[in-house]
Formats: structure tokens, sequence, C-alpha cells
């Protein structure tokens, strides 16, 4: 999907704290993507964030979370798991690793390689494609927070690429779970 400068602008501006955190962590060469709504807020979906969640590979997080002075923490939800850290102490921005949706007892996982590019403040930021976002909730069966209202009104998105959505959905060896998913949501893709 394409991204845009300005919700990208729009969606951060509801966490001021974010700015410093993101210069931090490229000050200190710690690569990272935003994940979650803010990234599909600026590829195109319509809600706007309630959180901020910045997706590293595993040393990556345990380099932020150096920088920072934190400790991850496991979580495990009914249908995923992640290493989890907290920057701020509102809880609007998560350092996230180690993402595995697991769907009818099958674990599916794959690190936050993808990128697509949204220019800010004068540097690069990377997000995670909508279409991979997407392939996780669905196969997580996020069901707070509005996911599958995200992920049904992304999929008939105009701009969203179905093509790289089956890329990533096999990337996480998931193309029967998301298959018999998307039947059951009655959407054909």
């Amino acid at each position: 999907m394409k991204t845009s400068q300005d919700r990208f602008k729009q969606a951060i501006s509801k966490f001021p704290k974010l700015t410093t955190i993101l210069k931090k962590l490229d000050s200190a060469n710690v690569p990272y993507s935003v994940g979650g709504s803010v990234a599909l807020y600026a590829q195109g979906n319509n809600r706007l964030p309630h959180d901020v969640d910045i997706m590293f590979l595993n040393e990556a997080h345990d380099k932020a979370n150096e920088v920072f002075g934190l400790a991850s923490e496991v979580i495990e939800r009914p249908n995923v798991t992640m290493h989890k850290s907290t920057p701020v102490k509102d809880g609007s921005v998560d350092f996230l690793s180690h993402y595995t949706v697991i769907a009818d007892g099958e674990a599916h996982h794959h690190p936050p390689t993808q990128k697509v590019p949204v220019k800010f403040e004068g540097r690069t930021i990377n997000l995670i494609p909508a279409e991979k976002i997407v392939a996780i909730k669905l196969i997580g069966r996020r069901e707070h927070h509005h996911d599958l209202d995200d992920v049904k009104e992304l999929l008939v998105h105009p701009d969203f690429d179905k093509e790289m959505f089956w890329e990533m959905v096999d990337l996480l060896k998931a193309r029967k779970v998301v298959t018999d998913l998307l039947k059951s949501f009655q959407i054909d893709m």
C-alpha cells in the first residue's frame, strides 16, 4: 500500500514522546520499524491509532532495552505471544519482538524484515507493510482494538496489494489458516 507522510505525522502527533524515542534509537543505531495501527493509518486505514508499536529483530530489541534501561517481559495471549518492553510510563509506546501468532495450535512467526519507507523530519522511518500486519492480525484472530474491522477494511482497500499479502502469508507458512479464515469472514480474495 502507499504510505502518506501527512497521515504518519497526524498519527504520531497523538504521541508527543515518540519523536524523542525515535531520535534516541536512531542515535544509538538501533534498527526498528513502526508497526501496528500507526503503520496501518499511514498506509490508508481509517482508524487513528491508540498506541505505537515499534518492532525489532530480537537482537535490536535487546540493544533498545539497553539504551532505555528496560527489560522485556514475555506476553502470552490466547493467539499471540511476544516480547514487550515499554519506554514510557503511560504505555503509549511499546517495543516488541519475537511476535508470533498462533492459529489452530501452530505458531506463525516471521521477523519484521519487510519495510515500507515514510519521510519524517528529514529522515526515513520504516513501516511494516500493511499487507503483513493484516496477515498477522487475521491469523491471530485478534478481536480487541477493532483489529478484525481493520482487517476487513484493508482487504478491500483499493491500494491493498493482494500479491504481497499472499507472499506475507506464505512467509508465515499460514496459507491454509488464512484461506479458511477468509472463507469464514465471507471475503473473496
